[in-house]
């Protein structure tokens, strides 16, 4: 009873100290739920599904929470593929998203709030055409120092930092790309961390969202791993893109 009673009075100021309220908070947990899920399936999709749908909701939930969800996931699937990673392209590809992640971070700290939210649906529009493209692109140091700079940007406004590095690699064996995708997503994403906290867009009201939050994103990755034999990733992909671009497209036009 003791123990009910804490949790109870924990989620109580939690609630208080964030300043959602309860509908807000369970349709922000579906959504992270369904965007963990669609990441474990189709191998992308927390952050470009969850960062407008959680910004139409309140922007609260941007940039600091979603980066400190993303990072969740990221951790995860660098886990699983860390006997794939491309040292090379680690290498070729981690100081762009250095100087990327400053930039970003510097422009943000000042930024109003309509002015971040349609940089970030901008951002978001711009992931989802990357990622449908599949345009072949130039190889050698200066595409990863590119896909770096502009990867490390998106990702600290936003927490979709791969497309650009996805482009740059589309010619790796599948376990290469996938390893070397969440490897670097991880470090980039912990630099987005440090960045946001440093010009104070991370604090303990951000914390409190991304905690309250987590089991979401557990859940829904638990979800996919269950559900990835069963899902045709062909259709999966599509529905990630279009709810993705609408969502993004809902948050110009509300910010116009």
């Amino acid at each position: 009873m003791d123990t009910t009673h804490s949790h109870l009075a924990f989620f109580h100021y939690s609630m208080l100290e964030t300043g959602l309220s309860l509908s807000s908070l369970g349709l922000a947990f579906i959504i992270v739920f369904f965007g963990a899920f669609a990441q474990g399936v189709a191998g992308f999709g927390l952050a470009l599904l969850i960062g407008p749908l959680l910004n139409i909701i309140d922007p609260v939930f941007l940039p600091g929470p979603v980066v400190l969800l993303v990072s969740i996931i990221t951790a995860l699937m660098a886990y699983s593929g860390r006997r794939h990673v491309s040292m090379p392209s680690v290498r070729g590809t981690i100081g762009g998203y250095l100087i990327g992640t400053v930039v970003a971070a510097a422009l943000i700290s000042s930024l109003p709030q309509r002015e971040t939210a349609l940089l970030l649906s901008a951002l978001i529009l711009a992931a989802v055409g990357m990622s449908a493209s599949g345009l072949p692109v130039p190889q050698g140091k200066a595409t990863l120092l590119s896909a770096g700079l502009v990867g490390g940007f998106m990702g600290t406004v936003s927490g979709v930092g791969l497309p650009p590095l996805a482009l740059a690699l589309q010619n790796e064996p599948g376990p290469r790309l996938r390893g070397t995708l969440a490897f670097v997503g991880l470090i980039s994403i912990i630099m987005a961390q440090a960045a946001l906290a440093y010009v104070g867009k991370i604090g303990q009201r951000e914390l409190t969202v991304a905690l309250m939050l987590a089991p979401a994103v557990a859940l829904g990755y638990l979800a996919s791993r269950r559900a990835a034999a069963l899902c045709d990733a062909g259709y999966t992909r599509p529905v990630v893109f279009l709810v993705s671009a609408l969502s993004a497209i809902i948050l110009i036009i509300r910010n116009i």
